[in-house]
């Protein structure tokens, strides 16, 4: 007789540990171009990523999805957050989901991200935007030391140190404060869900010193803005 209550036990535990393997969350939303165009992008790539939550012997499955937007730039999806694989306890994949726009003809050369997206929770991003502008953009640096008639300075664009960097080169006097340059159409494409910001990856080198140049913005687009960073002091360390 006091198999009957075990068995039964089992048996709920097991149904209830099925139910929640099986169970689906949804993420949607919708793309437009930008706050100050704001059409609809319609049959768009984006590519849909998660990290599997690996363990020694099994773990939780991630995600690889590609979909498209619909003509009203809406997008849906559907996972499982609790899809096991190999000797794994089961439970839910931690790991935050990022949405990459993938398309090679609309909005070329721009690859728009939007992350974190939080897993297993049902989740409407609303609007979501290919890329924020920024008509002018002057970014500005004080020198809080002589710059010498032998050195440069250089300023990264997009975090890189390529041919695109821009150069400053002394003699520059202390205390004195330059345009060091003007970006004109500047489209920001790496949104965060999190803090609603965009970011611009930039940097400031002299050798051997570096400062980082990045900034985050709110969503929105705009006519004019400016940075303003201090070139560190020579004691300062990398």
């Amino acid at each position: 007789m006091k198999l009957i209550p075990i068995l039964l036990f089992i048996a709920l535990f097991t149904c209830c540990r099925k139910n929640k393997t099986d169970r689906l969350s949804t993420v949607q939303g919708q793309i437009l171009e930008s706050s100050s165009n704001p059409i609809p992008v319609s049959n768009y790539n984006l590519f849909i990523y998660q990290r599997t939550y690996a363990g020694l012997i099994g773990g939780i499955s991630g995600l690889r999805l590609f979909i498209k937007t619909n003509t009203d730039g809406k997008f849906s999806f559907d996972y499982n957050p609790n899809m096991k694989y190999g000797l794994s306890l089961g439970g839910t994949n931690p790991n935050s989901i990022e949405i990459q726009g993938i398309d090679t003809t609309s909005y070329r050369g721009l690859q728009p991200t939007w992350d974190p997206v939080n897993s297993g929770i049902d989740t409407n991003l609303n609007v979501l935007y290919i890329f924020k502008k920024i008509q002018s953009l002057v970014r500005k640096v004080q020198f809080n030391n002589t710059l010498n008639p032998w050195d440069t300075i250089y300023i990264s664009s997009d975090g890189g140190w390529g041919p695109g960097a821009k150069r400053l080169t002394g003699p520059i006097s202390a205390g004195t404060i330059l345009n060091a340059d003007t970006i004109r159409d500047l489209r920001l494409t790496h949104y965060n869900l999190r803090t609603r910001e965009y970011t611009l990856s930039a940097g400031l080198r002299k050798q051997p010193l570096y400062q980082d140049f990045s900034v985050n913005l709110n969503a929105g687009d705009e006519i004019y803005r400016e940075i303003f960073r201090c070139l560190p002091d020579q004691s300062e360390p990398t």
